[in-house]
């Protein structure tokens, strides 16, 4: 009898801890399946984040590169602008030349303008050969001044200026020197005329062929306003021929070299003799 108990608590004992057992094991997959649902969940979290992140990887990697792009853009375009800049400079420094060039110009040619029409082209004088011969009968019987020397009014610029028009009208080849004065170089400056010939360099000075200075030469037998070569009556001769430092080709190179038509403008001074 006592037997048959303990085999039925066993066996209850058996049923039971089978029951809990059962109860524990659904509980337990019961939990598994939760778990792994929830696993399941957190792994596609986590590849729906790694794919955001992968995105978000790709759109950073880009706009990098973009940024790298647009910084050499930048830098390029930075050197562009200095470059520009000092193509900017130079041009406004060339421009500034031109304009100041182009003002220097306008102010030359309105000096131009003042020189009379045809300066050259003029029938005032008969035509010569450039001989020293030839020179020598148009200084002493065809050329005169046309007016008396006057300090600041017609002289030896005016004289020289006035000297080289005829010359060169008559066929003669003139230019305008100017330089310290040949009988004292410390006391001033001066102005004539040397005329080359075909055999000889000549020095003349204009303000010589005046009145009382040009008869003054007739009555030596020699030509009017010409220093000759180791000249017997003016023993500082040599300044006539060296001792220049300026040359005029003609009015218009005075004019340009001087900027200024005061010095040279015989034809609008006073004609009173």
């Amino acid at each position: 009898m006592k037997s048959k108990i303990i085999i039925a608590v066993l066996a209850l004992v058996i049923v039971v801890g089978g029951a809990y057992l059962d109860f524990r094991i659904f509980t337990l997959r019961k939990k598994i399946n939760e778990l792994e649902l929830n696993y399941a969940t957190l792994q596609n979290s986590f590849n729906n984040l790694q794919y955001g992140y992968s995105q978000l990887e790709t759109a950073h990697n880009s706009l990098q590169a973009n940024y790298d792009s647009l910084e050499s853009d930048y830098e390029s375009l930075e050197s562009d602008y200095y470059l520009l800049e000092e193509d900017f400079q130079s041009l406004k420094t060339d421009y500034n030349t031109l304009l100041a060039e182009n003002r220097d110009l306008e102010e030359l040619v309105y000096l131009y303008e003042s020189v009379p029409h045809s300066y050259y082209s003029t029938d005032a004088f008969t035509r010569h050969a450039n001989t020293w011969e030839e020179l020598g009968d148009f200084l002493t019987y065809e050329f005169r001044l046309p007016t008396r020397y006057k300090v600041d009014v017609f002289d030896c610029s005016e004289s020289s200026a006035y000297l080289e028009w005829a010359l060169e009208t008559a066929g003669f080849d003139a230019d305008i020197v100017s330089g310290p004065l040949p009988s004292d170089p410390t006391s001033g400056y001066h102005a004539w005329v040397i005329v080359q010939t075909k055999e000889y360099k000549v020095a003349v000075e204009a303000t010589a062929l005046t009145g009382k200075h040009y008869l003054g030469y007739l009555i030596l037998g020699r030509i009017p306003g010409v220093v000759y070569g180791n000249d017997s009556l003016i023993d500082y001769w040599q300044n006539y021929y060296d001792g220049y430092d300026e040359t005029y080709k003609n009015i218009y190179n005075a004019i340009r070299i001087d900027r200024a038509t005061w010095e040279w403008d015989w034809w609008e001074e006073y004609w009173e003799y």
